[in-house]
């Protein structure tokens, strides 16, 4: 997602904003000097393979991504005079090819933004914004010559206009400055889910089982960025619910019913800094269905709860679980999830974790029952286990995903919740 605040606005007192023709123009005529977060480039960049020459584009973007994001302007000299480009050269899928093949770990956050002079009288400009990483530090591949070509793995920074190459203790202190970010953004995913277990949980009657899935962009959308409009959350949650539907069709002609399409009917109300949807928190709205609540978070965050428990009437000490609704949400929420980050634009793995909670004061075990009324008793499933806590299954999103990544991600989490009761799923 390209950025509304660059060293661009802060030079030229813009306001926040998408960046402009105009405004490259007005930061050469006023010579804007190159710093660690703006670079001027005369000539696209070439692709050819060169022994012992590092590939200039990918350590040009890495080393801003490691350092603090920036802006890469093509078409404007050294001296900084505007020179332009000739735009119909930009091969944006070569680009990203070159850093997907050249930088590790994967990096995101890369925008191409070409800026085609007004009525066509002017220079053009290509402006790669980057952003800065949460997975820094990256490091770069490429090739030395000495006695004989070998490869070479290095990671870049910027000081000012110039890029340099970390030593071994720089990359141990951005080790360790990311795993504490990511120790955070886990806390942040674990709050994001606990929060919504007691909203919940305090709206329904002891011995009802919850399925509480929450989902966090490993690079959340800044709060300055424009919340999405209640029409935006209704087509992000419709989106994803037909999207689960079509996975469950092409293993089950049966399996086009959903959960949440059957339980909330996508009325959105606002919440904090969210997008709320619920059979549950509204009086009026109440239905006669099991409970289900949805939000959409303004950042990139997703929460999917649902009540899971059997039809049949509780038992004493006991939460009794349906073996259909549970990998049925799943399926419906690793979809949302991916709808919403699409519709935030965001290309960042998603960390998500999905739980079983029961109200904590009632000594309760699971158990898992065959779904359906039928006739007596449904007999547990066989050789089952009858778990007091149910531990938390975590899987991730990765920034590209199609139907079988999105059916796998499904699977990991069913599986990581269903073998702790002993229930094999194949």
């Amino acid at each position: 997602m390209a950025r509304s605040w660059t060293r661009l606005h802060e030079h030229l007192g813009r306001p926040m904003g998408p960046l402009t023709h105009e405004m490259v123009l007005e930061a050469v005529a006023t010579k804007l000097g190159e710093t660690d977060d703006l670079d001027w480039k005369e000539s696209l960049p070439t692709f050819v393979p060169t022994p012992g020459i590092w590939n200039e584009f990918a350590k040009d973007v890495t080393a801003m991504a490691n350092t603090r994001g920036g802006l890469l302007v093509y078409g404007v000299t050294d001296d900084i005079e505007a020179v332009g480009i000739d735009l119909a050269e930009v091969n944006e899928q070569q680009l990203t090819q070159t850093l997907r093949n050249g930088v590790q770990p994967y990096l995101s956050g890369v925008d191409m933004i070409p800026l085609t002079a007004p009525g066509g009288d002017g220079p053009d400009f290509l402006i790669v914004d980057v952003t800065p990483s949460e997975l820094a530090p990256h490091f770069q591949h490429g090739w030395e010559r000495k006695d004989k070509d070998r490869a070479t793995f290095n990671a870049p920074y910027r000081v000012g206009s110039d890029t340099f190459y970390m030593s071994e203790h720089q990359v141990a202190r951005a080790y360790q400055e990311r795993f504490s970010r990511q120790e955070r953004a886990d806390a942040a995913l674990v709050e994001l889910g606990q929060q919504a277990a007691t909203v919940v949980l305090g709206e329904s009657d002891p011995g009802s089982a919850w399925l509480i899935v929450a989902g966090r962009p490993s690079r959340p959308v800044p709060r300055l960025v424009p919340a999405p409009s209640r029409d935006e959350a209704k087509k992000v949650l419709l989106d994803g619910i037909k999207t689960a539907a079509r996975l469950r069709l092409r293993h089950d002609p049966y399996g086009a019913f959903g959960v949440l399409q059957d339980r909330i009917n996508n009325g959105m109300h606002v919440g904090l800094r969210r997008w709320v949807d619920s059979n549950i928190l509204v009086p009026e709205l109440r239905s006669h269905q099991p409970g289900a609540m949805v939000e959409l978070h303004h950042d990139g965050g997703v929460v999917v709860c649902v009540d899971l428990s059997h039809p049949l009437p509780p038992q004493v000490g006991t939460a009794m679980v349906d073996t259909w609704t549970l990998p049925t949400t799943l399926n419906e929420a690793v979809a949302v999830i991916d709808a919403h980050r699409k519709s935030r634009l965001l290309d960042s793995t998603v960390d998500i974790t999905a739980a079983i909670v029961a109200h904590s004061n009632n000594g309760s075990d699971f158990r898992f029952l065959p779904y359906g009324y039928g006739s007596g008793q449904p007999s547990p499933i066989e050789r089952s286990r009858r778990p007091r806590r149910v531990l938390p299954a975590t899987t991730e999103l990765p920034p590209i995903a199609d139907d079988e990544v999105l059916q796998t991600t499904a699977n990991d989490l069913v599986e990581g919740l269903l073998h702790q009761f002993g229930i094999n799923t194949h």
